[in-house]
């Protein structure tokens, strides 16, 4: 069974991989849309610098035959970040673009930025425990972040702050439910071991009935 460390470590992957992606998604389509992206990944200038950055994506957004006319669905985090840094127009943050943002900057750009730290830290790095207060941490950063984008969408929506609070509370009753079936076994044992005590405990008695 996992320790609740390594959960933690899962906890903030599957909010990378599913509201962090479909939030970055939704960015991306809202200064860009699907049917139009081509057009920018043909200019010549802009070509040049997205292979270099998404070079493992070329098939992908070059494809042999005709132009990109996929999903965004399909891009995940490291290429939504190339794309949406280098085709939307977003200003870049305070200490610019590829680099650790500010604290105190709640730019669009800078929390692009850190959900990509994230996601390169625990996709690529050596990281697979976190204990509770460095999970209290990482967590209020993809919030923040998530809660800082969405306010810069249309309608303000919370949807992806819902969805990653989700995955949060569904691990807790999960853990929860761990918890209860763990104690349910451990009674269950006692009761076992308190039958066959009970049972040994009765031959006895019969014995010493038998020899008096």
């Amino acid at each position: 069974m996992a320790t609740k460390e390594v959960r933690n470590v899962e906890i903030v992957k599957r909010a990378l991989d599913k509201p962090c992606t479909r939030l970055l998604q939704e960015v991306l389509r809202y200064y860009v849309h699907e049917k139009d992206i081509y057009k920018l990944l043909n200019d010549p200038a802009k070509k040049r610098v997205i292979i270099r950055f998404a070079r493992k994506k070329k098939r992908i957004l070059y494809p042999k035959n005709g132009v990109f006319s996929g999903s965004y669905a399909d891009f995940d985090i490291g290429l939504l970040y190339v794309l949406i840094r280098n085709l939307t127009g977003i200003p870049k943050h305070k200490a610019g673009w590829g680099k650790k943002p500010k604290i105190t900057d709640n730019s669009t750009a800078a929390n692009v930025e850190r959900i990509r730290l994230l996601r390169n830290k625990y996709s690529h790095g050596p990281t697979i425990q976190l204990s509770d207060k460095d999970f209290g941490k990482e967590w209020q950063k993809i919030i923040t972040s998530i809660q800082e984008i969405e306010k810069t969408l249309p309608g303000k929506k919370t949807i992806y702050e819902h969805e990653a609070n989700n995955i949060l509370q569904d691990s807790k009753t999960q853990e929860e439910l761990g918890e209860n079936v763990k104690q349910c076994q451990g009674n269950f044992f006692m009761l076992d071991k308190q039958k066959h005590t009970f049972i040994q405990n009765s031959h006895h008695d019969e014995l010493f009935v038998l020899v008096c």
